[in-house]
């Protein structure tokens, strides 16, 4: 059963003066309350459900180190909400942003390629496609890390992500294309071995 309202807010209240005298693990229970609200809210601006989390994530943590401004704990969920909403919004503008980067890099390297006389091989090939069928925000940071040779941190500074979250992103990354890889490439490689 929900809670009236005035509950809600007085629950809230304490909860965040709780935080705010101190004690860091009652700001987990204004994260369970309100993470739901929040994804729902960055879900349809960014379309992509594990960025939208990683979204989320990064406003609570916004959120947290804010929490000292906030004058009136019992509205916490609505501020919560606008941050949510403002941040959305700049991740969308940062995820269109590095879509054309990568697609500027990926280019490039398949103009080099073209130049060279078509040094990609036939593996190469199918690992610059697994790419491509990442998710956005995916692309950026493996495009970051792996075809520009920036490093984590550089990353983050430059996409205003955490470290935690960038190095999240390119695990999850790198487990797809393993993934993908492996299901593409090595069922080719041992049936070309069978055959000599």
């Amino acid at each position: 059963m929900n809670q009236p309202a005035t509950s809600q807010a007085e629950s809230d209240a304490r909860i965040v003066l709780r935080v705010q005298r101190g004690d860091v693990q009652a700001y987990g229970e204004l994260v369970a309350q309100y993470e739901r609200g929040a994804l729902a809210a960055v879900l349809p601006v960014i379309g992509d459900l594990h960025e939208a989390q990683d979204v989320v994530q990064d406003i609570f943590v916004r959120c947290y180190l804010k929490l000292g401004k906030l004058r009136d704990g019992g509205r916490f969920g609505g501020w919560m909400l606008k941050i949510a909403r403002r941040e959305a919004a700049r991740a969308s503008k940062r995820r269109r942003r590095d879509q054309v980067s990568l697609m500027r890099m990926t280019e490039a390297g398949e103009r080099r390629s073209e130049d060279s006389g078509g040094i990609f091989d036939d593996e190469a090939r199918r690992l610059l496609e697994s790419v491509r069928r990442l998710p956005a925000h995916e692309r950026v940071v493996v495009g970051m890390r792996f075809f520009d040779g920036r490093s984590v941190e550089e990353i983050a500074r430059s996409t205003g992500r955490p470290v935690g979250t960038v190095t999240k992103q390119l695990s999850r990354a790198i487990a797809r294309l393993r993934k993908e890889f492996e299901a593409e490439v090595l069922p080719c490689r041992m049936k070309t071995s069978a055959e000599h």
